[in-house]
């Protein structure tokens, strides 16, 4: 159930489930009404005593998602729940098994209303959106009847009605998460299948609310055989993240990896000091800093533990007065200077994992040959480097992708992973991650108090000392942007607000995100 799927997908899986099954696409839509009939039941249920005369008003449009709040109206008026149904559909609409469902409805003595006027007095619990599902896309236009169903939505939200949005919120696109105009923010969200892209990547994830999923009989191994030519999307969450075993009781340093960190030039050794703070806690064995000379005295204050070593002088070679790392990461607090390129161009020809953040990132963009640096790793049969941006060094890593990034991060993510043959994480709510081979994952972590200048230092620390560990380096990867998400929310829950939480508060959390 972590495979995420666009509009295409639910289409094939819809249509090979009835082809292999023999049964008729009619019974899918039972099902994904059962499914909401039952999570309608238990919220109003926790809703305790309510005195108003109608429970649900469920808002039908007039394709198979009308279809499916049709089917369950058929459902909770068996149930004996008070429930009415706001007819969108227009003249010779619906059709096929949406039809048969509102005529089955309406046979059983179910009640339908075609404007807000017939509502009366009565203020419904629950609000059911069933106006569009996974076939509307961005820029469509919204019918004028549609338009005022959205304004009814809308309005019955504001006077308190709780929305339940029916696959996805109507208006928003399944592939990208971008909202129509219209669009109105769900409490709840029934994903059927399997949960569409949108719902979890932003800017959709602020639509959708709480996610309930019901899998239509759809097993993971039926899903992946269907789409098994198909990329991977994958929430990250904590079922998927991959928590590491514990150490043996009687390990040493020496077993637990070598980190390098460079960066850290005059005024912005903080930023190194956290990346090098994060990597301890992810357990690495030896943890080393190389920085401008003006910088060490600071950070061997700052820590203490770690092996210091400064940036050769313009025009040296390449010092070696540190053991050989098993990771690089290069970047935090690096600034401008010359010698950030110069390190960066060494890095990329060396077989050992490395991760390139901030500065570094900002270096890459203005060296002409970064992509086939970063290619041939490839080549070399080294391990693909990881590029840390946040969106504004995205744009300027690929500025001929920025629009597409604003659009729909998942794919802009992917094509700048394919075109330079690296792993990328876009940073920002709901971080995107990309692989080379095209799987993608969408983490589920994390609040906006990571919205402050330091937090993605602590991000590389965490990636590098995981990378340096026993696991693989899309493990440490994946577990380091999902522990780190994981740290503010754990920050957050103990401060108080996200608003207070800071990049060390990140660091102080790490141990109990562990435990989780």
């Amino acid at each position: 159930m972590d495979r995420l799927i666009n509009r295409n997908d639910q289409r094939e899986l819809d249509r090979q489930f009835s082809e292999r099954t023999g049964l008729p696409p009619i019974v899918l839509m039972e099902q994904a009404a059962a499914g909401l009939t039952g999570l309608i039941g238990s919220l109003l249920d926790s809703c305790g005593d309510y005195e108003g005369e109608l429970d649900v008003l469920i808002m039908a449009g007039p394709g198979n998602n009308g279809g499916d709040g049709w089917a369950a109206a058929r459902q909770l008026l068996a149930a004996g729940y008070r429930v009415l149904v706001y007819d969108v559909s227009g003249p010779g609409e619906p059709t096929g098994d949406a039809a048969l469902n509102r005529q089955a409805y309406l046979a059983l003595g179910g009640s339908a209303i075609g404007s807000l006027a017939d509502l009366g007095e009565e203020e419904p619990l629950l609000v059911v959106d069933a106006l569009y599902g996974t076939g509307f896309k961005e820029g469509r236009e919204v019918p004028p009847a549609m338009a005022d169903a959205f304004s009814v939505l809308a309005l019955l939200k504001d006077r308190g009605s709780l929305i339940l949005a029916c696959d996805l919120p109507s208006g928003l696109d399944a592939d990208t998460g971008q909202p129509a105009r219209q669009t109105v923010a769900a409490d709840f969200t029934a994903s059927f299948g399997r949960k569409k892209i949108g719902l979890v990547t932003h800017p959709g994830l602020l639509y959708a609310g709480e996610v309930f999923d019901f899998p239509l009989g759809m097993t993971d191994s039926f899903a992946d055989q269907v789409l098994s030519d198909q990329p991977k999307v994958l929430a990250l969450d904590a079922e998927t993240a991959g928590f590491p075993e514990a150490k043996p009781a009687d390990g040493h340093k020496g077993q637990f990896g070598r980190v390098l960190l460079i960066g850290g030039a005059p005024g912005m050794a903080g930023a190194l000091i956290l990346a090098a703070r994060a990597a301890e806690k992810m357990g690495v064995g030896y943890t080393m800093v190389r920085a401008p000379e003006e910088s060490l005295g600071i950070l061997a204050a700052a820590i203490p533990s770690a092996l210091l070593s400064a940036v050769p002088e313009e025009g040296a070679e390449t010092r070696r007065d540190l053991p050989d790392p098993d990771v690089f990461a290069i970047g935090p607090g690096a600034g401008g200077s010359p010698w950030v390129q110069k390190a960066l161009r060494h890095l990329l020809r060396q077989p050992q994992p490395l991760i390139i953040d901030a500065d570094g990132l900002n270096a890459l963009a203005q060296m002409p040959d970064g992509h086939d640096l970063l290619r041939n790793r490839s080549k070399e049969g080294f391990q693909p480097a990881v590029l840390t941006p946040h969106p504004g060094e995205f744009i300027r890593l690929a500025p001929d992708l920025a629009d597409l990034m604003q659009q729909n991060r998942l794919e802009a993510t992917r094509r700048y992973a394919d075109r330079t043959e690296s792993i990328l994480v876009l940073k920002g709510m709901a971080t995107v991650i990309a692989f080379p081979n095209g799987d993608s994952w969408i983490n589920t972590s994390g609040n906006v108090g990571l919205a402050k200048g330091g937090s993605g230092d602590v991000l590389t620390g965490m990636m590098a000392g995981l990378a340096a560990g026993p696991g693989s380096l899309a493990d440490a990867v994946r577990l380091a942007v999902y522990l780190h998400g994981l740290a503010a929310d754990q920050a957050a829950c103990r401060l108080g607000s996200e608003i207070l939480v800071t990049p060390t508060d990140l660091i102080d959390s790490l141990g109990q995100a562990l435990l989780c």
